[in-house]
């Protein structure tokens, strides 16, 4: 090849690679390797998982999707584009969500609920739930049941916060830490499945008059148990509930909530440390939890707190993300 000619073919693979290239930031790297672990488990289980097909392509989508949003986003200057990419994890979360149940019971088949109360019973001496019942009333089961609602509101009200006043390097930190710690306890999900004390040191079809509300409660105890597979009118509800006690993943996204809205001094930090330490307080109260899996939940997120800004430096030093 003639000497001449080396610049101008160089040049023109520059370009190819510049217009081709695609800029990922964190929340899309997670996002992408979540997906690519959940395409291997449908792979591997095929024959077992039901629908391991479809979970396939919907990976696949998930992939694709995450790609043309991150082109399109880092070329194009859309307000549209530009709070999409920064909100998505929202609904991805609850799409990975969903999907962790169907590979728990094939890749690791076994409830670990007797192992967790032993555990409650040898650190407090009593089954904290049993004890909590003592000091239920209609007024505070009602309050305890919002504030577990809450849970799903309390990312996004900081991240609006923050994009609003046009601190958006702040939104991205909200989304990678909290998109990152919601990932890493679905995988968590597969090292102890349970089902939690609602059905194991209770009797959950007792449940309404064991602790009844005021207005609210039993139609967001409908709400919550039809996001953990339970249909009204199921007959054999601990068959079919969602394994994912341990560890509490409301504990752990609160927690990781608070710190990071002292961090970034968030107009509502007080609020967010208020409610979210009732939330807390309510996994257990509402039997929905162990005090273990909250225990567990504290944990997992002071150490996802310290794991990931270390692993988001990793990645900007590799340029596999921009940001």
């Amino acid at each position: 090849m003639p000497a001449e000619n080396q610049p101008e073919n160089t040049n023109t693979a520059t370009k190819l690679r510049s217009k081709f290239f695609v800029q990922y930031n964190s929340i899309d790297f997670y996002v992408l390797g979540l997906s690519s672990i959940y395409i291997v488990l449908s792979v591997v289980f095929f024959n077992e998982i039901k629908w391991a097909s479809r979970l396939i392509g919907v990976n696949v989508l998930i992939g694709i999707m995450v790609t043309l949003l991150a082109y399109y986003n880092s070329r194009r200057k859309s307000l549209i584009l530009d709070v999409t990419h920064n909100f998505y994890i929202i609904p991805m979360v609850l799409v990975m969500f969903n999907q962790v149940f169907y590979f728990i019971p094939v890749v690791h088949p076994h409830d670990y609920d007797t192992m967790l109360i032993a555990w409650d019973r040898a650190i407090f001496g009593v089954n904290p739930t049993e004890v909590l019942l003592r000091f239920s009333n209609p007024y505070l089961t009602e309050f305890l049941q919002l504030c577990y609602m809450s849970f799903f509101f309390h990312g996004l009200a900081q991240g609006i916060e923050m994009y609003v006043g046009n601190r958006k390097d702040a939104v991205k930190t909200i989304a990678r830490q909290i998109g990152f710690g919601y990932f890493v306890s679905y995988i968590l999900y597969f090292v102890f499945p349970a089902i939690g004390p609602r059905f194991t040191v209770h009797d959950f079809a007792t449940l309404s008059t064991d602790l009844p509300g005021l207005w609210l409660t039993e139609p967001i105890r409908h709400f919550i148990n039809a996001g953990d597979n339970i249909g009204l009118g199921e007959l054999y509800p601990a068959l079919v509930v969602n394994r994912d006690c341990m560890p509490s993943g409301h504990t752990m996204m609160t927690v990781m909530n608070i710190i990071i809205s002292f961090q970034l001094r968030s107009k509502q930090r007080w609020i967010f440390l208020v409610i979210g330490s009732c939330l807390i307080f309510s996994t257990v109260y509402l039997r929905y939890h162990y005090a273990v899996d909250v225990i567990a939940g504290i944990i997992c997120a002071i150490i996802v707190m310290w794991l990931e800004p270390k692993l988001w430096r990793k990645l900007l030093a590799k340029k596999w993300v921009v940001n």
